[in-house]
């Protein structure tokens, strides 16, 4: 009897001192838990917002100035008038092409897709996809001919290539003495916007005596995009006199280039927008000028056209936006500001 006592009184100890030390974890638990819920809410994590409409946005090239700053500018409006404007692909581990993220984008069952366009058989397809699915889809910069997009925002392309031939003949002007000038217009592959504002050089420049030609460089990426251009102007036993490229990547590509050849000075170069580098060639005198254009007037196009379509049914087919002329003599006001302010020329 007095050894089972014994045994009894250890076992109600041994039992005894695990419940404290239970519920004193329980207490230290519940303790750092109500820290944790309450350091939670302070930093606002769960604080969250809906928006009434989700628009895709989905550009021909991420690495392009000039969609980052679009895509910045398409956030700030789109929240501004409750929509959340999302860039899909964003982020993701695996790389999908432009076709796959519009496929994308219509599975997500998006409120209405902003698509920088091309001439492929296969965007027309996908946009024409989206329009039966109810999504609207507006193209921007870079129309896609021949779908059933309800509205595209971007330059009058006829005025801009006018603009360019101005800028080629005033270069040429700029060459005392020389004769028998050549330009070489950088388009990008697929890109039907290049296509008009070149017709309008060639149009604009055949009394000329300046000889043009053309070349399309397939956009994959900025570094291949740089491959390219280095390989295209190897190719030329003189550098062309005149350079003029049409898009943000190529007039990168092309100011590098010529001033790793040394050929500043020798080949002229006229750009498009007004990326940090391209305005950094500009000053340095790289670059002869360029054709920018207001990322935050295209922004507030795009969303006003979706939302308008939206709730009206209807949407005007087109709406023209002002480019922006910057050269030497206005250049230093630009580096001072961010590359999309100014004034349309």
């Amino acid at each position: 009897m007095a050894k089972k006592a014994i045994r009894d009184r250890v076992f109600f100890g041994i039992l005894s001192a695990f419940t404290v030390v239970m519920l004193a974890l329980t207490v230290v638990g519940l303790v750092v838990f109500n820290i944790q819920v309450n350091n939670y809410e302070a930093s606002g994590i769960d604080a969250y917002t809906t928006y009434s409409r989700i628009y895709a946005y989905i550009p021909n090239n991420p690495d392009s100035t000039v969609s980052e700053n679009l895509y910045q500018a398409l956030r700030d409006y789109g929240i501004q008038n409750d929509c959340l404007v999302e860039r899909i692909g964003e982020d993701l581990a695996t790389s999908y092409s432009k076709d796959e993220l519009i496929a994308i984008a219509i599975r997500s069952k998006v409120s209405g897709i902003i698509l920088e366009g091309d001439d492929s058989e296969e965007t027309v397809a996908l946009i024409n996809q989206a329009t039966n699915a109810g999504i609207p889809v507006v193209t921007v910069m870079t129309d896609a001919p021949g779908s059933s997009r309800c509205s595209f925002i971007g330059l009058n392309n006829y005025s801009v290539g006018v603009k360019y031939s101005d800028l080629i003949l005033d270069a040429a002007e700029e060459r005392e003495g020389s004769t028998d000038l050549n330009a070489l217009v950088i388009m990008s592959s697929g890109a039907s916007n290049e296509s008009v504002i070149y017709g309008a050089i060639q149009e604009q420049l055949q009394n000329s005596s300046i000889e043009i030609e053309s070349v399309a460089i397939d956009p994959d990426s900025a570094f291949s995009t740089e491959e390219k251009v280095i390989d295209l102007l190897d190719g030329y036993e003189e550098m062309p006199d005149i350079i003029v490229c049409l898009s943000d990547i190529n007039t990168r590509c092309v100011y590098q280039s010529v001033v790793d050849k040394n050929c500043v000075g020798v080949t002229t170069i006229i750009g498009y927008y007004g990326s940090d580098t391209v305005l950094e060639g500009i000053e340095r005198g790289a670059i002869d000028a360029t054709l920018s254009v207001d990322t935050t007037q295209v922004a507030q196009y795009c969303v006003n056209a979706l939302n308008e379509y939206i709730e009206r049914g209807n949407v005007s087919e087109y709406y023209s936006t002002g480019y922006i002329l910057i050269n030497e003599d206005n250049v230093s006001g630009y580096l001072e500001e961010t590359p999309e302010e100014g004034g349309d020329v």
